[in-house]
């Protein structure tokens, strides 16, 4: 058989393999690459000798054309394993994702020498006038295209200078923010905390300032700035934004959250809240969980009034500044009690027992009942729950603002969880022989309180539920346990 058709016969074998065989296999396919192709070396050397000088025989037309294009084949099989080698080189190297730009790049040019190695080589053409042809056209191309080109040579100093990577959390100068899912030559498309795409043309990005987030690791740093009342101390509501933070579930313990002031107005004093996230994509997240508990300890200043008893304009929302409400307003604003007469809420308010805590203190421990509703005014308390199996687990911080023991208090029922101080801190206890009247007298709000109750018992259940999992145990692990048990030599 004629041995440029088993030639023809074995890039066709390599192609329909190669389909078969995953992308994600890379050592798999270099391996059958590599071999199709010392095939295909040999069939081109018995065919026309070296590559580099072949020698078509017999010499007619029609078969030293046929024999030309079997070696331009060979060229773009040696081009397609350089830059298989190279890439299952980089996968072995490192386990970051490469940029598609310098791939796309280092490809490109590895087939452009390919190509002017088949002009050169195998059809014999002068490379000087093609050079020469093709840098007029170059300079044209390069005239018309000066945005575009732009845009890549940029994309390519990016790549190179590895400000970022695929998969890293960047903030650019201007706000744009998110993660990088793509580089190409043109521009970085990056994904938002809204999940949606911002494209940045490279010749754009190239110019900004670069603010990567995962250059060290993968934790987000982010802050918030509060506006407070000067009505309100400045340490205490240090201590309350610090706590709040510390409630939230999104904001980690280590690093610990922080708060400073920043700014002193005559109404208002600019607190700036610190803190740090899992990644940039719960940022937001924790901003929504810090809004919401400080809402329980706080509200907006609605006006303000001179010393004539005017009233004075107020600003607009954004800039109006908040006030931490005292003990005696605590009943003004909660939501379960605010259908309560004023007359009601200021003999409860009358009612109300104080109890200072300490960091370590027990509040509540598990199995236990209380007769009163625990309101927390500040600190922090950790819940804990122990489970079935005797572990005793994290549930969640109670912050300034929160409550607990209302399931006692209604019903009776043992506290599901054990409250421990984790900080100082102040409780607001109020006794049920105070609250029943109330309670008797208004039915919708037993409904409320029931609802409210209920949600909790709803969370413990699923805590439960999601603490309990079979834990699989590895062969291999279950036999080293089995000889570390009866002090067997591991092997």
């Amino acid at each position: 058989m004629d041995l440029s058709l088993i030639f023809c016969l074995a890039v066709v074998a390599d192609a329909i393999i190669l389909r078969f065989v995953p992308t994600r296999r890379r050592v798999a396919r270099f391996v059958l690459m590599s071999t199709f192709f010392a095939v295909h070396s040999v069939l081109i050397v018995a065919l026309v000798g070296s590559p580099l000088h072949p020698v078509y025989k017999p010499k007619d037309l029609p078969r030293e054309f046929w024999l030309q294009i079997l070696t331009s084949c060979w060229w773009i099989l040696a081009a397609r394993e350089l830059i298989s080698f190279l890439t299952i080189t980089i996968a072995i190297r490192r386990t970051e994702r490469e940029h598609k730009l310098l791939s796309d790049i280092i490809a490109g040019s590895i087939y452009i020498c390919s190509a002017l190695a088949m002009m050169g080589f195998v059809f014999g053409l002068s490379l000087q006038g093609l050079l020469a042809t093709s840098g007029i056209i170059a300079i044209v191309l390069g005239l018309a295209l000066q945005s575009t080109l732009g845009d890549v040579f940029s994309g390519i100093s990016l790549s190179i200078e590895q400000a970022y990577r695929i998969g890293d959390n960047i903030l650019l100068e201007g706000g744009a923010e998110g993660e990088v899912i793509e580089m190409n030559w043109r521009s970085t498309h990056l994904r938002n905390g809204a999940n949606d795409v911002v494209i940045v043309p490279n010749n754009a990005i190239a110019k900004m300032r670069i603010q990567n987030h995962s250059a060290g690791n993968r934790r987000y740093s982010g802050n918030l700035t509060v506006i407070v009342d000067t009505r309100n101390e400045p340490e205490m509501t240090l201590a309350i934004l610090k706590q709040t933070a510390m409630a939230c579930r999104s904001i980690l313990e280590h690093p610990e959250p922080s708060a400073a002031a920043t700014e002193f107005m005559a109404d208002r004093i600019t607190y700036n809240i610190s803190f740090s996230t899992h990644s940039i994509a719960s940022a937001g997240e924790a901003r929504s969980q810090f809004i919401t508990q400080l809402y329980k300890r706080a509200r907006p200043v609605v006006d303000r009034r001179n010393s004539a008893g005017g009233e004075i304009a107020s600003d607009s929302l954004g800039s109006r500044p908040i006030f931490l409400f005292g003990e005696n307003e605590l009943f003004n604003h909660l939501p379960l009690l605010e259908t309560l007469s004023d007359a009601e809420k200021t003999d409860l308010n009358g009612k109300v027992t104080r109890r200072h805590f300490q960091a370590g203190d027990e509040l509540l421990t598990q199995g236990k009942t209380t007769e009163s509703i625990h309101f927390v005014f500040s600190g922090i308390i950790q819940a804990t729950r122990q489970v079935q199996d005797g572990r005793v687990l994290n549930v969640r911080k109670v912050g300034p603002g929160d409550s607990f023991g209302g399931i006692s208090l209604l019903t009776g029922m043992a506290s599901s969880e054990t409250f421990t101080a984790a900080s100082l801190g102040l409780l607001l206890e109020l006794h049920s022989d105070n609250l029943k009247p109330i309670l008797q007298s208004r039915p919708e709000l037993v409904e409320s309180l029931c609802d409210s109750a209920a949600r909790l018992q709803q969370f413990v259940a699923t805590f439960d539920r999601a603490a309990i999992q079979p834990v699989v145990i590895e062969h291999h692990d279950l036999l080293s346990r089995i000889k570390n048990f009866f002090h067997l030599e591991v092997s």
